[in-house]
């Protein structure tokens, strides 16, 4: 089997996208794959789906999985669109999410060490900054959150937490009834909790029934 048939089946590249090239370099450690789009391949708008005039194209870079001991980067031209509705707009790429300099497969790797390790730990382990790795997982939370059907909460609960043993308190709110977190606000401010309350439909405010929280002012003037 020829390298671009390999690491097609590896990166889980299919039509219209097919590897045009692989590169070596042994001295860096890394593993280069070129990805193009297959000739004559139209072009939707990544917001309404909307088949689109090609506008111009980008070269891009993500970090994949590493092959054996070698860095691995996926490299491509991506096109963009000019959409009547959404103006210039990127083309969606099936290996990651859009703004994004790993691929699907190297996110989720990252997603599972964050169950057994602190950030700061995983940075040292896969050699990425702070904010790469939180990065990764804000992405992850976001896809989460998508998925969750919505809310109908009841009875709610909130209280504040120091985080890591530090003065840098987090505000939590829970449904209290489904026992899960709806939401880890960054600080234990008014504001805070004030604009999650501003987030709910007017339906699901009416909905709740009662709210027990922790005694703080903050959240006592927000709610």
């Amino acid at each position: 089997m020829r390298d671009k048939d390999l690491y097609a089946q590896i990166l889980g590249i299919k039509s219209p996208w097919q590897v045009s090239g692989v590169e070596l370099a042994l001295s860096e450690g890394e593993v280069t794959v070129h990805v193009e789009q297959e000739e004559g391949v139209q072009h939707c708008c990544p917001t309404c789906g909307e088949v689109s005039p090609g506008y111009d194209s980008r070269k891009r870079k993500w970090r994949h999985l590493d092959t054996c001991q070698y860095k691995t980067i996926l490299v491509a031209d991506v096109p963009r669109v000019k959409c009547k509705e959404h103006g210039v707009v990127t083309v969606s790429v099936p290996w990651a999410e859009p703004g994004s300099g790993f691929t699907a497969m190297f996110e989720a790797l990252v997603i599972d060490w964050l169950k057994e390790a602190s950030t700061a730990a995983v940075s040292r382990l896969m050699g990425l900054s702070w904010n790469a790795i939180d990065g990764i997982m804000q992405r992850a939370v976001k896809r989460g959150l998508s998925r969750r059907e919505e809310l109908s909460m009841t009875q709610i609960g909130v209280d504040e937490t120091a985080f890591k043993k530090r003065h840098d308190y987090v505000t939590i709110v829970s449904d209290q009834e489904a026992g899960t977190v709806l939401i880890v606000g960054e600080d234990r401010k008014k504001a805070t909790l004030k604009a999650w309350y501003e987030s709910l439909t007017e339906a699901q405010r009416e909905a709740i029934e009662s709210i027990s929280m922790d005694m703080w002012p903050a959240f006592i003037n927000a709610t």
